[in-house]
C-alpha cells in the first residue's frame, strides 16, 4: 500500500481518538436499561404466596409488600400451620418496615449494566424489621409477639420487575415471652409497579 493511500486512515483515526478515550470502558448489554420498568410508576406493590419453616416446623404464609420508588416500603404477612403445628406458634401475624438499598445507588453510579436477571437480583435485597403476633397451641393470638430482623432477595422469572419472582428470606423472630427462633421463608410471588408519574402530576 502506497503512503498517499495510507493517510486517510491516520487521519481518520487521529480524529476519533478523543471520542474514544471518552467512551465508557464497557457499554451495557442489549435490553440493559437499567430500569427494566422500576420508573413506571411511584408505587411497586408484590404478593407472594409460599411456605416458612420455623425450627423444623412448616406453615403456608401470604405476604403482600409495597415499595416507593423500588426502596422503602412496608410489608405484611400471615401465616398458618393449618393444624400441623406441633411445638411452634399454630397461626402468625407481621407488620414492619421494608428496605431495598441498592436500587438507586447502583443507577447512579452507572452500575446497572446487565444483564438483567443479575441487575434485578442484587437490587432486590431487602432488610426488614418489624413487630410480630402469633397464637401459641393452646393459647389465644397474640399470646406471643416480639420482634423480628430479616435479609431477603428475589430472583425474577422475566427480564422485567412486573411479573413473577422467586423470592427468599431469612428472619430472626425474638420474643417477648416464649422461645426465639429463626424463620426461613420461600414463595412465588407477582410483582406490579402502579401510581405513573404522569397520574400523580395530574
Amino acid at each position: 500500500m502506497k503512503v498517499w493511500t495510507t493517510l486517510p486512515i491516520f487521519a481518520l483515526l487521529f480524529a476519533a481518538r478523543p471520542a474514544l478515550a471518552d467512551a465508557p470502558p464497557h457499554a451495557p448489554l442489549p435490553g440493559s436499561d437499567g430500569v427494566y420498568g422500576r420508573m413506571d410508576g411511584l408505587l411497586a406493590l408484590a404478593a407472594d404466596v409460599g411456605a416458612e419453616v420455623e425450627d423444623g416446623e412448616p406453615r403456608g404464609a401470604l405476604r403482600l409488600s409495597a415499595h416507593y420508588l423500588w426502596m422503602a416500603g412496608v410489608y405484611g404477612r400471615y401465616s398458618d400451620a393449618f393444624g400441623g403445628a406441633e411445638a411452634r406458634p399454630a397461626r402468625t401475624a407481621s407488620l414492619g418496615v421494608d428496605l431495598r438499598p441498592l436500587f438507586l445507588p447502583r443507577f447512579s453510579q452507572d452500575w446497572e449494566r446487565g444483564p438483567a436477571f443479575l441487575d434485578l437480583a442484587v437490587d432486590s435485597l431487602s432488610l426488614n424489621a418489624g413487630a410480630y403476633f402469633a397464637k401459641p397451641l393452646g393459647q389465644s393470638f397474640g399470646d406471643e409477639r416480639g420482634f423480628e430482623l430479616g435479609a431477603g432477595f428475589g430472583l425474577p422469572l422475566a427480564s422485567h420487575a412486573k411479573g413473577p419472582w422467586l423470592d427468599f428470606r431469612a428472619e430472626r423472630r425474638f420474643a417477648d415471652e416464649g422461645d426465639s427462633a429463626w424463620l426461613f421463608t420461600a414463595s412465588l410471588g407477582y410483582h406490579l409497579i402502579t401510581w405513573s408519574t404522569d397520574s400523580a402530576r395530574r
